[in-house]
Parts: structure tokens; sequence; C-alpha cells
């Protein structure tokens, strides 16, 4: 387990030490010619996440102890084989915008044949 001050936020991924240097709040800036805040939390997060917190964003029960120190705003683009939906394979009308052909995951990209073996 990482010392207190190098663990980081679970919502804005900076440690203790940095928001104690910087004087930060907890909080995500983006943006490309002016930056601004795009998300913010009241407080950090620096507890790992129940389970019941990652029954609620679609994680399996079995990759919990996989995801508890997944970043907020990383779960959404945690593996098929992790989550609860699974695969979304393409049909004639995803193809080609979602995918290359028929039976493709439309959200990881795994070819049709690997669907079976992983999900």
């Amino acid at each position: 387990m990482k010392a207190s001050g190098d663990r980081e936020c679970l919502h804005c991924g900076q440690t203790n030490a940095q928001i104690k240097i910087e004087q930060t709040i907890c909080g995500i800036e983006g943006g490309y010619e002016y930056r601004e805040l795009e998300y913010e939390w009241a407080r950090h997060r620096w507890a790992d996440w129940r389970d019941a917190e990652l029954a609620t964003q679609g994680v399996k029960p079995g990759a919990f102890d996989k995801h508890r120190r997944t970043p907020a705003l990383s779960l959404q683009w945690i593996g098929c084989e992790d989550t609860v939906r699974g695969h979304a394979p393409a049909t004639a009308k995803d193809v080609p915008d979602l995918a290359t052909r028929i039976g493709q995951c439309v959200l990881c990209g795994r070819p049709a044949g690997a669907l079976t073996a992983a999900s």
C-alpha cells in the first residue's frame, strides 16, 4: 500500500502531497484554448470503491478487487469482460461506423471470433 502522501484521489488523481503544495481543489480541468473546470467534487476520495459503488457502475462482482482504485472517470472505460453489460457485437448497421465487421465488439474492438471465448 502507498504512503498516505502518495495515495491518489479517485476523483481528481492528485496525491495528498500535491494538494498540500499546490493548494488545489478536487476537480479536473479541460479545454483547448481556454482552460476550464470540467468536473468538481466537494471532497477528495481517498477510500477504495465499495462493492455497492462498483456494482452501480456496472462492474462484475468478480472484477471488484481489480477496480477498487480505478479513477472515477476511468470506470466507464474498463474492459468489456469486467462489466455486467459484456461485449456489444456489431450488427450490419454498425459497419463501418462503429466496427470493421459484423460481430466485432463496438465497445472494445475485440474481433468477432474472440467474443465467445472472452465473454
